[in-house]
């Protein structure tokens, strides 16, 4: 499941009130993506999300944890983004 995320292209999430993504980590390579997504515990109304993106740099892949209700989440302000 998580390589098949990882294929695809999906453009890093933005830090706004829309976004129901609260955490994300961002690698250059996939392996490392696919290695931290396997250290995950999810909770009740959460899943992982990720994709494939570009910068000026090059190719990088993000993993992240995406909820169902954001309110119940805690603060929507609160999201945590890392680049590795």
């Amino acid at each position: 499941m998580i390589a098949s995320i990882l294929n695809e292209y999906r453009s890093l999430p933005v830090s706004n009130a829309s976004n129901k993504v609260v955490s994300w980590h961002v690698f250059r390579t996939a392996s490392e993506a696919e290695e931290y997504a396997e250290s995950i515990i999810l909770g009740e109304g959460q899943r992982i999300v990720g994709g494939m993106d570009a910068d000026s740099v090059g190719k990088l892949w993000w993993i992240g944890v995406e909820v169902d209700d954001l309110a119940r989440w805690g603060n929507p302000s609160a999201v945590n983004k890392h680049a590795e």
